[in-house]
């Protein structure tokens, strides 16, 4: 699987055959899935070889190591991020009233907002534990979080455009749906985000801010372990490495709540892995520019309109407002998040599927656990201080005076290291 997870990365990073996604899935003939998986190719419109270029006929197979495998050619447009304004997602037939309620105790799914991004709106995925410190943190996306989430190393203090997170302090609301938002409506304050690089491929788009303990549920098993609209009440361990590898070969029921779309899954809302290791270009605003940059290893998913005991089926997988939701999956009865959702492929103005940052990439690339919805810490804000260091950096964070800091931007001021 290693293998395939690198050729499909090498492919994707040579643009290979100018195509929109590469990944790794069930081989399609005549619109119906076969038992065979294939190297697939995502591409805005299907055509006869004989109007290709060279550079764009696509071969029937890939050797990977010893393995040869077919390829398939499917048609699918570009891949975009999915924060979005409040108004967005009105006619999308969700039923996601609960989702972009004022709630609490906290849960995951609900509609939240930041304020150095007015305007947009996007989903609190789910309540995880700083590795380091051990206190709860929410979860969401860095583009639902962050302004300008590129390492500082790929950005300039040009013209005087440049985009700090702490000054002023970015806050976090929830809800997300009145701009500004009343006060009482603020659950904390962003922490860290992994940076986004235009040099090399990325893997998550991921950021964590400060809960209140005043904002969780209490009890044994804490009621903040839960999804918007969703009755499942035990906590959501991470799925491991080997769980995620082998999605298309167990195939479970898919789960997911988001802002906009609500909550989905089950046989009455269903939702299956298409692909692994998917990789795409995919752009971001870098100083106000859309800078496009490419992700790898990432999981995709989809409505199963092709699978008849599944039926009826959701209008949509995903849609704009669901980014930072978790993706959840059944194994045998114990639901577990396997990925961070933060992006879909369009075809034209429907999305046809959506994309997700595994949660063990996650996890490792910010440094998060599973909360089992025991009692832990809370993120003191008066115990954070800011350093400035000379220049930009391609590092995620640096070790000042003995203390772990995290990039949060470029800036003019001074309080050097």
């Amino acid at each position: 699987m290693e293998d395939i997870k690198l050729k499909i990365q090498e492919l994707a990073e040579q643009n290979a055959f100018n195509a929109n996604s590469i990944s790794y899935g069930y081989k399609f003939v005549g619109n119906v899935q076969t038992d065979e998986l294939c190297i697939r190719f995502g591409v805005d419109q299907k055509k006869p070889i004989s109007e290709l270029l060279d550079s764009e006929i696509i071969p029937n197979s890939i050797t990977v190591e010893d393995q040869v495998l077919k390829t398939d050619v499917f048609k699918e447009g570009t891949v975009k991020l999915i924060a979005c304004n409040p108004i967005c997602g009105q006619n999308s037939g969700s039923n996601s009233t609960a989702n972009r309620a004022f709630t609490r105790p906290l849960v995951g799914g609900l509609s939240m907002s930041v304020s150095n991004l007015p305007g947009y709106v996007g989903t609190f995925g789910f309540i995880a534990v700083d590795t380091n410190t051990q206190a709860l943190v929410g979860v969401t996306n860095n583009h639902v979080l962050i302004q300008d989430a590129f390492y500082t190393s790929e950005r300039s203090l040009v013209n005087g455009i440049y985009q700090n997170e702490y000054f002023p302090i970015n806050k976090v609301y929830q809800t997300g749906e009145s701009s500004p938002p009343p006060l009482n409506y603020e659950i904390g304050t962003s922490l860290r985000y992994v940076p986004i690089q235009q040099s090399t491929p990325n893997k998550v788009d991921c950021g964590i801010f400060s809960i209140k303990q005043s904002d969780i549920g209490t009890g044994t098993i804490s009621s903040s372990v839960m999804q918007a609209g969703d009755p499942y009440t035990n906590p959501l361990p991470f799925a491991t490495t080997a769980e995620i590898n082998n999605l298309l070969v167990t195939n479970p029921m898919i789960y997911s709540s988001g802002r906009t779309t609500g909550p989905k899954g089950g046989v009455g809302c269903p939702m299956r892995i298409s692909a692994l290791f998917t990789a795409f270009p995919i752009a971001y605003k870098k100083q106000y520019q859309y800078t496009v940059v490419t992700f790898i290893d990432q999981i995709t998913f989809v409505k199963p309109e092709n699978d008849p005991i599944l039926s009826p089926v959701c209008i949509n997988p995903i849609i704009g407002g669901d980014s930072g939701s978790a993706l959840i999956a059944d194994f045998g009865g114990v639901r577990k998040i396997i990925g961070l959702v933060f992006a879909a492929s369009f075809s034209g103005a429907n999305i046809v599927s959506g994309h997700a940052n595994r949660i063990d990439n996650v996890a490792s690339e910010i440094g998060i656990e599973a909360w089992d919805g025991a009692n832990k810490n809370f993120v003191d804000l008066a115990s954070i201080d800011y350093v400035t260091t000379v220049g930009g950096s391609s590092n995620k964070n640096i070790i000042c005076d003995e203390r772990q800091f995290w990039q949060v931007g470029l800036t003019v001021s001074s309080n050097p290291c």
